[in-house]
């Protein structure tokens, strides 16, 4: 797996957000590739391995209005919530962090099946609470996930556009 997407400091991945009504905007992701999460999600930004998160929708809104709300989506293979296998074996590999802050990025689940699938954090936790398996943050674009958290259905908030920021 080093070969294709090596360990390295952190890079930026975007998502493109779009729902009706709205243009697409960009939220950009700084991820961790020292994890085997941050790898995967990588490669599904970039679609390098052929499955992408490009035209998939965002799935459901967990703990709307309270502390530690977030937005999942990531099944590149139904669109339903039902997808979304991993792409890597062991996601548990790395080190993880632990946050409290909204724009958080982390998975849904570490096992095979549903193993793409990803949550955002759109509101902070309580100050030293937080969500655990960490391997991403929102450094630009948190006002856009927060906006398509409150488009209902979520699931009309779709990824038109995703991949890997170019150093400059």
């Amino acid at each position: 797996m080093v070969e294709v997407v090596p360990a390295a400091p952190p890079c930026e991945v975007f998502l493109d957000l779009a729902w009706p009504g709205s243009m697409a905007r960009r939220v950009v992701v700084s991820v961790s590739r020292d994890t085997s999460l941050g790898r995967q999600f990588v490669l599904l930004c970039s679609g390098q391995r052929g499955a992408c998160y490009a035209n998939t929708r965002m799935l459901e809104v967990e703990f709307e209005g309270q502390p530690g709300e977030y937005m999942l989506g990531g099944d590149y293979q139904n669109n339903d919530g039902e997808g979304g296998d991993a792409l890597l074996p062991d996601l548990t590999q790395g080190e993880y962090w632990t946050s409290d802050k909204a724009g958080a990025v982390r998975p849904w689940g570490y096992d095979t099946a549903l193993g793409a699938q990803f949550r955002i954090t759109t509101r902070d936790f309580h100050p030293g609470t937080g969500w655990s398996g960490v391997f991403g943050e929102v450094v630009r674009g948190l006002e856009v996930v927060k906006e398509a958290s409150q488009h209902r259905p979520i699931t009309e908030v779709t990824v038109v556009r995703c991949g890997v920021m170019l150093s400059r």
